[in-house]
């Protein structure tokens, strides 16, 4: 199990306000406390197991991520998803300026890029993503909320009803292991981002 969490540290602080820095490692304190819990409740599915889960906390595929690069890298990410929160952004370019993630494909709701004034968080991203060639994002009119990631040999897909922020006590989730399925996330992911 984890102590604290550090992976994410490579953010560059620097840029960031003093009470973003706070937000960003709350976030990811908050967020290995749910990895945790999620391995102990639904360890990494086997190939071709599968979890129903029902929540009755806050929680989101962020953790999973958490989870997923405790002691793993991942080599692809696809995530499509209506909201998620500025710490978490941040963390995930962490994560990948961390070579923690290698790859990966953003399908964000473009209601948060596309305002008179956009999220900070919808900005971040898309810059990051134009400066690096392994990491491509679009916006779009969309309310999907997946993550499929592959580690190795192994496709884990979270589906459900929850964003990448602040969620309802009550939402629901399937996380699998399953190369079909995350082959057709990947597929229809890249095909809005091209």
């Amino acid at each position: 199990m984890w102590e604290k969490a550090t992976w994410g540290d490579s953010t560059n602080s620097q840029a960031l306000e003093p009470r973003a820095i706070k937000l960003y490692h709350k976030n990811l304190e908050i967020h290995t406390e749910k990895a945790n819990a999620l391995n102990s409740m639904a360890p990494a599915p086997r190939p071709g197991e599968q979890y129903v889960i029902v929540t009755e906390k806050q929680f989101n595929a962020f953790a999973l991520i958490c989870s997923l690069i405790e002691n793993n890298v991942i080599d692809e990410m696809y995530l499509a998803i209506y909201r998620i929160n500025q710490p978490t952004v941040q963390a995930i370019i962490g994560f990948i300026e961390a070579g923690k993630i290698k790859k990966g494909t953003f399908v964000i709701s473009s209601f948060f890029n596309q305002t008179k004034k956009p999220e900070q968080w919808a900005i971040m991203l898309r810059d990051f993503c134009k400066q690096n060639d392994n990491f491509n994002h679009t916006y779009t009119h969309t309310h999907a909320k997946v993550m499929a990631a592959r580690v190795k040999d192994d496709h884990y897909v979270f589906e459900g009803s929850g964003n990448m922020s602040d969620n309802a006590t009550i939402e629901q989730y399937r996380y699998e292991n399953n190369k079909q399925v995350f082959e057709f996330h990947k597929e229809w992911m890249n095909s809005i981002s091209e």
